[in-house]
């Protein structure tokens, strides 16, 4: 169970440094169907590539101590409360297209990094 565990905690620990990635090199696209209209106004953009930045942050944080079970635990918790901040934040936000989609995405991204974090 552990080699799977380690699997899965590269696999969302790549997933992300990609979206990370992709909230900061596109923040009011990224975003606008997660908030809507509101993520291409600048104070948004702003928002959205500091949370790509502690995404990416946290995906690199979580490779680079793949190879140690303490360390790798430790960035799995991080991420996971992060992700479950997320879910939170988006459930009392407004209404957007991709709402749904960002809740299913951090909730699973919350019980997936609990399992992993658990596990290795």
């Amino acid at each position: 169970m552990a080699g799977q565990a380690h699997t899965a905690a590269r696999v969302l620990a790549a997933g992300r440094v990609l979206i990370g990635a992709t909230l900061l090199a596109a923040p009011d696209v990224a975003a606008a169907p997660w908030v809507g209209e509101d993520a291409r106004t600048s104070g948004a953009r702003v928002v959205v590539r500091a949370l790509g930045a502690r995404d990416a942050a946290l995906g690199a944080g979580t490779l680079a101590a793949a190879g140690d079970r303490t360390q790798l635990r430790r960035w799995l918790v991080a991420s996971t409360a992060c992700d479950a901040v997320d879910f939170l934040a988006t459930l009392k936000g407004p209404r957007s297209p991709a709402r749904s989609v960002v809740l299913v995405v951090a909730a699973a991204a919350t019980v997936a990094g609990i399992a992993a974090a658990a596990s290795v």
